[in-house]
């Protein structure tokens, strides 16, 4: 079923979020889009409460699910000029971590908090 909430912007305008939220078989989805106008707003909704009906249709939306490692990869293909070596090289070290394993969507505050704790040297060089 799917919702609208009205949201403030910096500016004073009104932004609507618009939410669908399906369970199916103890399988949860859960997708929202921004939109300037609410009958955008609730178009969308409609259309994607009539796709998400269809059969199979929660498996298809839910197959793009790479582990954290090809995020990484992706990532610093995609922006190696922009993001710097020193960021990159960082990247590059936590895809060979048990972390990078895990697919993105798994990936919990505590697995970080985690990570981050295992790993070696001061608070400043863990902070990269």
């Amino acid at each position: 079923m799917g919702s609208i909430s009205i949201r403030k912007r910096k500016n004073g305008s009104s932004s609507y979020l618009a939410r669908v939220r399906v369970m199916r078989e103890g399988t949860s989805y859960h997708e929202t889009k921004t939109f300037d106008r609410r009958p955008a707003a609730t178009a969308w909704i409609r259309k994607r409460e009539k796709e998400l009906a269809k059969p199979g249709a929660l498996e298809e939306s839910n197959v793009c699910d790479p582990p954290l490692s090809k995020a990484i990869e992706r990532y610093t293909e995609e922006t190696v000029k922009d993001i710097g070596r020193t960021k990159a090289q960082v990247l590059r070290t936590i895809a060979t971590y048990p972390i990078a394993d895990l697919p993105c969507s798994t990936i919990k505050a505590k697995d970080i908090i985690e990570f981050l704790q295992s790993l070696p040297g001061q608070p400043q060089t863990v902070g990269n």
